[in-house]
């Protein structure tokens, strides 16, 4: 895996910067007292410390209750940081992207109307759309974005490529643990009158104990009606953007990628309004798996 262009950059810098305070502050603790109180390795908390890379939420949580920090206060801070990184991932100019003044959304029209740096690709059936998303994955360099909102569980897909495109996602996090990576996914879970379907949270409960320990990996619920159809996306890096719309049978399936760094933003800008708003997927399981008391007469 390559270096994270951005590692090192001010919202990084500052963010160490803080932690760094934080450990004098809970008497210096060695940097392998730290990996071991927060179960990730040291690598990964000599990077974090050193502003080189900018952990996940989660590995974060463990590394600010290791050295004694409130959550209430240090997840204010994270999720700042991990703003202005965002923002300076789309807007910073490079290669294969033209910048944008400031303040204004990417122009989509412009981003197809220029072909030359434009590349759609439509799939044919869900077969060759799930193997093509697993290959970009496999390739991904330092972040992944993901939605998976539709009827029924990815235990009910019935298929060998929508399997293997699953397990290339988790397989990618577990690869890249020690580099300055993310995977972030999106769940939409059926809800009727505020409880979600039982064969979709039985899934959720298990999805939860699978990647509860694998710390490059989040993923947050979203609450919806099952009403209507429903579209999902897959960000990769900051280039290729994958875009899927279900049928109305569960192996129904249209889909089609964009390699174009101006479209992505514009679903990249999508996804990280949603992620903020949305409950961490262990919150919602264990808010869903807590009987609610009956009033007394």
């Amino acid at each position: 895996m390559g270096t994270n262009q951005h590692a090192e950059t001010p919202p990084v810098r500052r963010f160490a910067a803080e932690l760094r305070r934080l450990r004098i502050t809970a008497g210096e603790p060695q940097v392998k007292t730290i990996a071991s109180r927060a179960q990730c390795s040291p690598a990964t908390v000599s990077e974090v410390l050193n502003g080189h890379r900018l952990a996940s939420e989660t590995v974060t949580r463990r590394l600010v209750a290791a050295l004694g920090g409130d959550w209430a206060h240090w997840g204010g801070l994270w999720r700042a940081a991990k703003t202005e990184l965002d923002e300076l991932r789309r807007d910073t100019p490079d290669a294969s992207r033209e910048p944008r003044a400031s303040g204004t959304g990417p122009d989509l029209s412009e981003a197809f109307r220029n072909t030359s740096r434009t590349e759609m690709v439509c799939y044919p059936n869900p077969p060759a759309f799930y193997t093509a998303v697993a290959d970009h994955i496999r390739a991904a360099r330092s972040e992944i974005r993901l939605t998976y909102v539709r009827l029924h569980p990815p235990t009910q897909w019935g298929s060998t490529e929508p399997s293997s495109y699953y397990d290339t996602v988790l397989q990618w996090a577990r690869d890249n643990s020690a580099e300055c990576a993310s995977v972030r996914r999106i769940i939409g879970v059926p809800e009727r009158k505020g409880v979600p379907k039982a064969t979709y949270f039985e899934w959720l409960r298990q999805h939860q104990e699978e990647v509860k320990d694998l710390y490059t990996y989040e993923a947050r619920v979203m609450p919806w009606s099952a009403s209507c159809a429903w579209y999902n996306m897959g960000l990769i890096d900051d280039t290729v953007t994958f875009l899927s719309f279900s049928g109305a049978g569960r192996r129904q399936l249209t889909g089609f990628s964009v390699d174009n760094p101006q479209f992505l933003a514009y679903f990249a800008d999508s996804f990280d309004q949603a992620w903020g708003a949305l409950e961490p997927l262990e919150t919602y399981v264990t808010r869903h798996s807590t009987p609610t008391p009956h009033k007394g007469h």
